[in-house]
């Protein structure tokens, strides 16, 4: 998922922005709620499974790393506001564009995933307003994110669902459908929640979710205990500096 690769132009100030829809002032309270001010000029750190990653942002800059290690040695994967690169123990590696496409989409939808909702003040993001919900016995805004082909990068036909929750702000649960692969959908539950120099980190149980078309539905699914736990999504060793 490439959003934020193509959207992370900064935000005029606020004398100059224009007024906010309702959706739009819930979903900017969640960013505030997260740290997403913090994330916008810090450098992050952490491991997700087998790698390590990097996540540096500041004034519409970034640059994102991976690092892990396999048979062929340690291999380091790049991306920033240049484009993406490879390399095998520091030795660039030559790539076609739908390896280096799909190399840059997986550093980003890492670092994109982890840091959210800050990424909800993106120019190429649509907030809509999807009514209220009750999950686990508490009372969320929902909020559905659509985004624009231009800057919403090659999968700007995915659709999100956030709750978040009417009180905190905080965003406990999202839920997104996607197209490629055959499509599909899923749904994640936050827990661990913690604040880290700034920041809200959580992980996530992740489950399967229906067709791509039934995600307005998939809340009652998983209060129904319909919906299959695929895996768990635990980020670790994290380290903020600002």
């Amino acid at each position: 998922m490439l959003f934020c690769v193509t959207a992370c132009a900064e935000n005029p100030p606020p004398s100059e922005s224009p007024k906010r829809s309702k959706a739009e002032q819930i979903a900017h309270a969640a960013v505030r709620a997260h740290g997403g001010h913090v994330a916008d000029s810090a450098k992050i750190s952490f491991r997700l499974r087998d790698r390590v990653y990097t996540a540096t942002r500041a004034g519409g800059i970034f640059s994102y790393t991976s690092e892990h290690s396999d048979s062929s040695g340690v291999i380091r994967r790049s991306l920033t506001n240049e484009g993406f690169t490879q390399t095998i123990n520091g030795v660039p590696v030559p790539l076609s564009a739908k390896d280096s496409l799909a190399g840059a989409e997986a550093v980003n939808s890492v670092v994109y995933f982890t840091l959210l909702p800050a990424f909800l003040k993106d120019p190429a993001v649509f907030i809509h307003e999807d009514g209220t919900d009750t999950l686990d016995g508490k009372a969320y805004h929902r909020l559905k994110v659509t985004f624009d082909p231009v800057g919403g990068g090659v999968d700007h036909d995915d659709v999100f669902l956030y709750w978040i929750d009417r009180e905190t702000s905080k965003m406990d649960y999202l839920a997104y459908s996607f197209t490629v692969n055959g499509g599909g959908s899923r749904f994640r539950k936050a827990y661990n929640t913690r604040r880290i120099n700034g920041i809200v980190f959580q992980d996530y149980e992740n489950y399967k979710g229906p067709a791509p078309d039934s995600l307005r539905h998939i809340s009652d699914l998983y209060r129904a205990g319909r919906l299959k736990l695929l895996s768990k999504v635990e980020v670790t060793e994290i380290a903020v500096s600002r």
